[in-house]
């Protein structure tokens, strides 16, 4: 009688330290896909903003700059066919709704 209560206690700790072993593995799988999707976005963003040529660029990818929407990025492909290729960032600010901020926040991001 008695080993048959230590069998049956041994049997049912297996099966609870059995079950916690997959139900932790199953928990870190579940937990590490949110990661992977954060982490795949986070890569196509920054693939994304590599430089942006300022002269040549269409509105839609210049709307991948930071700060930038539809409005503004067609005011700059107005102000650069109108005005011809720009030389230099500050040359921005001359656009309507372009400010020093918003050249300074892409900086980076822009090339001629």
């Amino acid at each position: 009688m008695k080993s048959s209560l230590t069998l049956t206690a041994l049997l049912t700790g297996l099966c609870c330290l059995l079950s916690s072993h997959s139900f932790a593995a199953e928990t870190a799988k579940t937990m590490a896909e949110p990661t992977q999707k954060v982490t795949q976005s986070i890569d196509k963003k920054s693939t994304a903003m590599q430089k942006i040529n300022i002269n040549s660029a269409s509105v839609e990818e210049l709307q991948a700059l930071k700060g930038i929407g539809q409005a503004k990025a067609k005011a700059i492909v107005d102000y650069r066919t109108k005005n011809g290729k720009f030389t230099d960032l500050q040359q921005l600010t001359m656009v309507s709704g372009v400010g020093e901020k918003l050249v300074s926040q892409n900086s980076g991001h822009i090339s001629f």
